[in-house]
């Protein structure tokens, strides 16, 4: 589980978890059901890594803060964080 004081929010966020996954596919055969845990730890890890960056803000040239724009090298696009994030919490309840 990702802590958010662990996560560092640059492009190499979640590197180490997007790692994991290829390691276990390599080992398994790429039988992505063996491997299932570190894809939901690497949806977990984007999902807080777009939550960090939403607190981030930067300064505009006009003065106004705006959310800083930043994408992880390991993540998916934030709409499919948002769908995977949904389907797991409806598989929980």
């Amino acid at each position: 589980m990702v802590r958010p004081s662990r996560l560092n929010v640059d492009r190499q966020s979640c590197q180490d978890e997007a790692c994991a996954i290829q390691t276990c596919l390599s080992r398994n055969s790429y039988n992505q059901a063996k491997c299932e845990q570190f894809v939901e730890a690497l949806y977990r890890c984007c999902d807080e890594f777009y939550k960090a960056v939403d607190k981030q803000s930067v300064t505009n040239m006009a003065g106004m803060e705006r959310p800083e724009v930043l994408e992880s090298t390991a993540c998916p696009i934030r709409s499919v964080v948002d769908r995977k994030m949904k389907q797991l919490e409806s598989q929980r309840a």
